[in-house]
């Protein structure tokens, strides 16, 4: 979707609930056409045409002049003082407005430049490319209405590419519309057979709704467009091995790995398939050539300290003083990684470090405050210590918890996998 590294918005997907069906105004307004090339990022050369061909006259309202004084504001970090130069500029100036908005999302000023898109969008020579910007700009702000609205406004225009339907799938994720989201990326994927980025958020969203076999049909529709894509096998790996279907999935984890050798997560799923199918040693052999390949991923070394855990490595061992090196690696790399602190926690605690131990438990259960795993260890290290009043407090705290029982077995485990590392382990970002 428009949260891969071509996207300067830096958005995100987090979704929770999905059933399929059903039109929505989007679906209605989207027709099938020829694929059209994703585009995600504003498009900073052709506000930048706007700024070269020009130069700032002597006049106080030059259009130039204006963009140039809200620029120097906003350097000194004065962003109300930036607005108010800005709305000097021409009603009807669309060139100026596209390019006043694209300096607003340099400054992280997203609200301010959706309204800035919206302005340039009435006379700009490229006015779907404004409101495309206007609508990111909205998502990124937090205005998931306006965003969806906007999105809708350029559909009855005619205005019917994939990467719309994907910022418009976006807002109604963050709005929590999954109908209209899943609705959203389907059209997406009719519009543009090959845009990888929609077949894989239709996944997530499946995922996320244990309808593995929705998400197993996805998969396959989508590599039957990208058969070379090791994004969609690993995610089809996912859903067959929420099925139970191990050694399937398995395989497309290892064909997964082929296609993408310097990915982490194909590395990691596999790994994690051969650690379910209590082949220790073959997991902690794929990680261990994982870390070695990339030694500063946090995902990489803290699944790689796991599966020696796993495999019985123990404190004063060889496999016990490099899974206590990986995790520290990790949490180096990633300090809000709450696993990575949990198991940490967990290896001081069993080396005697029960200070220590305390220190990357609180920070684990500060960063997961929904994870019962390193409230369970924070009351062991306080018994321990001999702070028996906090113990209990501890105990008492979990015992109003619901226990997730889920977390012990090998599907809930992938699904953490792939929640937590898809979007972050920065081996996998996407160039």
């Amino acid at each position: 979707m428009i949260s891969t590294a071509r996207n300067v918005l830096g958005l995100a997907l987090s979704v929770s609930l999905c059933l399929p069906c059903g039109e929505t105004l989007l679906a209605v307004c989207l027709q099938k056409e020829e694929p059209t090339t994703v585009q995600t990022a504003l498009h900073r050369e052709e506000s930048q045409e706007i700024t070269d061909h020009r130069k700032p006259g002597v006049h106080p309202n030059d259009p130039q002049a204006i963009l140039l004084q809200a620029r120097a504001a906003l350097k000194k970090g004065d962003q109300k003082a930036a607005l108010a130069i800005l709305a000097r500029l021409g009603h009807d100036d669309g060139a100026s407005h596209f390019a006043a908005g694209a300096m607003l999302v340099e400054d992280k000023a997203y609200a301010a430049a959706a309204l800035e898109f919206g302005a340039a969008r009435r006379t700009y020579k490229d006015p779907y490319t404004a409101g495309y910007d206007e609508a990111l700009a909205y998502v990124n702000a937090g205005d998931y209405p306006s965003a969806i609205q906007t999105a809708n406004e350029l559909l009855n225009e005619g205005h019917r590419t994939a990467e719309l339907a994907n910022v418009a799938a976006t807002a109604y994720l963050k709005s929590g519309q999954i109908k209209e989201a899943y609705n959203a990326l389907r059209v997406a994927t009719e519009i543009d057979p090959k845009d990888e980025d929609s077949y894989v958020d239709l996944c997530s969203i499946c995922l996320d709704n244990d309808n593995y076999d929705l998400g197993l049909e996805i998969a396959n529709i989508g590599l039957s467009h990208l058969p070379n894509s090791s994004r969609l096998f690993l995610q089809r790996g996912v859903m067959r091995a929420m099925k139970g279907q191990f050694a399937d999935a398995e395989q497309d984890f290892a064909t997964a790995a082929n296609l993408a050798p310097q990915a982490v997560m194909p590395a990691v799923a596999l790994a994690l398939v051969s650690m379910q199918t209590s082949n220790l040693d073959k997991a902690v052999a794929i990680l261990r050539k994982a870390t070695t390949q990339h030694p500063d991923d946090y995902f990489a070394q803290c699944w790689f300290a796991e599966a020696l855990l796993h495999a019985g490595a123990v404190p004063g061992t060889k496999a016990g003083d490099e899974a206590f090196t990986a995790l520290q690696a990790s949490v180096r790399s990633k300090p809000d990684f709450w696993h990575s602190r949990s198991l940490l926690g967990k290896v001081l605690l069993d080396r005697g470090e029960v200070d220590q131990a305390i220190t990357q438990l609180q920070k684990a259960a500060e960063l997961n405050p929904a994870s019962t795993g390193p409230l369970y260890l924070l009351a062991q290290a306080y018994r321990r210590k001999g702070d028996a009043a906090r113990a209990r407090e501890l105990a008492t705290r979990l015992s109003t918890m619901q226990s997730d029982e889920r977390e012990s077995l090998p599907q809930a485990r992938l699904k953490r996998l792939i929640r937590e590392g898809a979007p972050n382990s920065t081996s996998d970002q996407k160039k």
